[in-house]
């Protein structure tokens, strides 16, 4: 089908009259509605179960990523006079393919990035209307991923390029972050928090671990930022019998994209080498 070229682009998704269609596939079509959570502009559920939707739930599964785009970013050395060295982000996955194949290919990291606290708009508004929906749906407990372990697999191909005390000062960063997000979600949920990490447990992939939760365990709803539809969606192609997804979208631009000194209140910024 052909979406018309009106409206909003939210990620992976155009926005148009409140239906958000989705462009690795055009059949997904979430209505959207005003979100009753002032940290979410519309949200709308992706059902493919069609289970009839209920006022309250007692199990969900949520998600964080740590890091927001440009959370975390190298820098390459410049190759030619005039043009600037590229830029590529830790925790964009086609980023993160991209820099790999590039320090491959012997381009040099000139500078990499860190922002000083986990805490951007991205975190600091998808936590909040995470707790927000908890309340709403008088949910109990709450399965969370907030990976560590998928990070650790990319730092552990840094290793062959970067020097070995840049890397463990990122690995240092990055379990901080983790510990500080794991804290304010504790204190901010109202519900039975378990935080669970598959890699850690299951001889699986990257991909793999993302989806695991949504083949393996029992969960009556899922609360996802919109962009993260790809990983329920990925359960219900191999079969899973999917719960109702409610999708967020938190604002436009999506602040998962934002730079954090486009933000209020930017924090200091670790700078390696």
């Amino acid at each position: 089908m052909t979406i018309k070229q009106q409206g909003v682009k939210y990620g992976a998704f155009h926005i148009y009259d409140d239906i958000g269609y989705w462009n690795r596939d055009h059949e997904i079509q979430v209505k959207l509605t005003e979100s009753p959570s002032e940290a979410c502009q519309k949200e709308g559920f992706w059902n493919p179960g069609t289970k009839q939707l209920q006022t309250e739930y007692d199990v969900a599964m949520t998600g964080l990523c740590i890091w927001s785009k440009y959370d975390c970013l190298f820098k390459f050395q410049k190759r030619s006079k005039g043009n600037p060295g590229a830029e590529r982000s830790f925790s964009n996955p086609k980023d993160r393919a991209d820099l790999l194949k590039r320090l491959e290919e012997g381009h040099k990291i000139e500078q990499v990035t860190i922002s000083g606290t986990p805490f951007g708009l991205y975190q600091s508004k998808l936590i909040t209307w995470q707790a927000h929906t908890l309340r709403r749906f008088n949910i109990h407990k709450l399965y969370y991923a907030l990976p560590v372990e998928e990070y650790m697999m990319t730092l552990s191909e840094l290793r062959k390029f970067l020097p070995h005390q840049c890397v463990e000062e990122i690995i240092e960063i990055l379990n901080k972050h983790h510990d500080l997000l794991a804290e304010k979600i504790c204190n901010e949920v109202e519900a039975e928090v378990q935080f669970i990490h598959p890699m850690r447990h299951h001889d699986i992939s990257v991909i793999d671990s993302y989806v695991w939760p949504y083949l393996n365990l029992d969960i009556d709803l899922g609360i996802e930022e919109m962009e993260e539809i790809r990983i329920p969606y990925q359960a219900w192609k191999r079969g899973a019998e999917v719960p109702p997804i409610l999708l967020g979208m938190l604002g436009v631009p999506c602040p998962y994209y934002e730079r954090r000194e486009y933000q209020e209140g930017v924090d200091d910024i670790y700078v390696f080498p």
